[in-house]
């Protein structure tokens, strides 16, 4: 069950609702699984249908409050307050607290409905109920903190007791794995977002779906301290590099049989390569997990 929630919109004003007051939350809706639409065919003189696809409707989170003040000045104050988070014009997210211990969050929110209060309540030390209806474009819930891979990195190899050798010793080793397998444990595929970092002049990055076949692949030779940035999302499909504190667009750069590809649910083994200089790369790949339900 859910008992606490913190909104902030994009200009960073924010405002919780709880169980404790002085502004309740009460009964949160549409929270839980959601309907779908399903893409079909049909053949001339087949029984049935051919189901091709399966659509998640969007979202719409209504929550059903209560305030309660010991003033009218209170009162006035928190109902500015709460008008000034939840604007229609600004866009938002949520944290989402329940009594399990899950923390979950909701992004690109958009106010559908301000809030709106009752109107004949009578005196001080009244519960007061007001709503608020949220669009959820993106009907999943996801992870607070974004998940991070790293390939090719140094690994610390220093601790306490290390006594150094005459000739010296290491203090971080190479992590040469090439290949790993990250987990998707949410409910639906997850876009990427994935960092190549080259320390040399390294040709023709990329990063290889075993599974699916899918890859992503740079057709440029990177230069020492450059990175380069792809991200897969539905509307946030870029390619920029950053080198010497110049960002530039290098769209024209990604490999045409190249593919914005998202981690299916459950194990993606991804593998990263390069033309040349292989050693020479960092790879970090981001990601989020997505839920039906909180």
């Amino acid at each position: 069950m859910i008992n606490k929630i913190i909104y902030e919109n994009e200009r960073g004003i924010s405002i919780e609702l709880n169980r404790d007051g002085p502004l309740f939350l009460f009964k949160p809706e549409g929270f839980g699984g959601l309907e779908s639409d399903i893409v079909s065919s049909k053949n001339a003189y087949q029984d049935g249908i051919n189901i091709s696809k399966t659509i998640l409707k969007d979202r719409i989170l209504t929550l059903n409050c209560y305030l309660e003040v010991d003033n009218e000045q209170q009162r006035h104050i928190l109902k500015r307050k709460l008008y000034n988070a939840f604007n229609p014009k600004l866009k938002g997210h949520m944290k989402i607290y329940t009594d399990s211990g899950y923390l979950r969050g909701a992004s690109n929110l958009r106010v559908i409905q301000a809030p709106l209060f009752e109107d004949d309540y009578e005196g001080l030390n009244e519960l007061v109920s007001f709503q608020i209806q949220l669009a959820m474009p993106l009907p999943y819930f996801e992870d607070i903190n974004e998940n991070r891979v790293d390939f090719g990195n140094d690994i610390g190899n220093f601790f306490f007791g290390l006594e150094i050798e005459e000739e010296g010793k290491e203090l971080s080793i190479k992590n040469n794995s090439i290949v790993t397998n990250i987990f998707n444990g949410g409910d639906a595929e997850s876009p990427l977002k994935v960092v190549f970092k080259a320390k040399s002049n390294v040709k023709n990055p990329s990063i290889y779906n075993v599974y699916t076949k899918e890859f992503i692949k740079i057709n440029k030779t990177m230069q020492a301290g450059e990175e380069i940035t792809i991200t897969t999302g539905i509307a946030n499909k870029r390619v920029v590099s950053y080198l010497n504190g110049v960002t530039t667009n290098i769209f024209n750069e990604l490999d045409i049989h190249s593919t914005f590809m998202w981690l299916d649910i459950g194990d993606n083994i991804i593998r990263y390569d390069a033309e040349e200089l292989l050693e020479q790369l960092e790879v970090h790949l981001y990601y989020t997990n997505y839920y039906l339900g909180v």
